[in-house]
């Protein structure tokens, strides 16, 4: 009886285990800030709002985030992000505004898995040298496949010389509305965010290097954003952080007609 008991608990937080680890994983990547004890004035006042990274893509504002009245930055960052992010250039004086995209960026690992499974798929179907319009079909979409995953490379698709349409492809945002920024200030469709009122949060994504993949997140009283960048190197996360960052904030450009 004994036995049986302990194989059905046993069976029992199996089967509830993969959910228990959904909800801490959850629970931990909408933590704006570690576990532990906070040290320093920003941290307390950034624990007091109460905010929390957004799971989505899009979210609610934070209503009691009056970032002069608190007396908070307009860029927050991870503390092992900072050599990085100071080596980017913030413009001196009127900029343009441009377009960026974010990025989606895949793994070394996954593009490497995925090229050898996908070549070894085709190699087998050459050799079997049956006309057929299905194996074609397979073939093309195989090699297709092998394509999309080298453009996934952060190393890739992070530079803008790279043409729009591979860049796009690469980033898995064919289709994307393109993110408008200028000084001070990102427009996302009617969405504006004001770096002389709101926040631009930036982190580290899960275990991946700085150099792969970055989370960032526009937060304001009205609304927030996520996105994630291919590492601090690419070049439409330089041109936000640039833009955001500016000593002059303009915004008499946001209509304009390329926002």
């Amino acid at each position: 009886m004994m036995y049986k008991k302990t194989n059905m608990y046993f069976f029992v937080v199996l089967m509830f285990f993969p959910f228990i680890l959904g909800i801490a994983d959850a629970v931990l990547r909408k933590r704006l800030l570690p576990f532990g004890s906070l040290h320093g004035e920003l941290a307390k006042r950034l624990k007091r709002l109460k905010t929390c990274w957004l799971l989505r893509k899009s979210g609610r504002g934070i209503r009691d985030l009056q970032r002069i009245d608190l007396d908070l930055p307009r860029t927050v960052a991870d503390q092992s992000l900072k050599v990085n992010l100071d080596s980017i250039e913030i413009p001196d004086g009127l900029i343009e505004p441009e377009r960026i995209l974010t990025s989606k960026p895949g793994s070394l690992f996954g593009c490497v898995f995925g090229v050898l499974f996908s070549g070894f798929i085709i190699w087998g179907v050459l050799l079997v040298r049956i006309p057929s319009t299905y194996l074609w079909i397979l073939v093309a979409m195989l090699s297709w496949h092998i394509v999309h995953l080298i453009l996934g490379l952060p190393s890739v698709h992070r530079s803008k010389k790279l043409p729009t349409l591979l860049r796009r492809i690469g980033r898995r945002r064919t289709l994307s509305v393109p993110i408008v920024v200028g000084p001070g200030w990102v427009k996302m469709n009617n969405t504006v965010f004001r770096a002389d009122r709101d926040m631009f949060l930036i982190r580290r994504s899960g275990f991946r290097l700085a150099s792969s993949e970055i989370d960032c997140m526009l937060a304001g009283p009205l609304a927030r954003q996520r996105m994630t960048f291919s590492g601090v190197g690419d070049d439409d996360f330089q041109l936000l952080f640039g833009a955001w960052n500016v000593e002059d904030v303009r915004t008499e450009f946001i209509h304009s007609e390329l926002s």
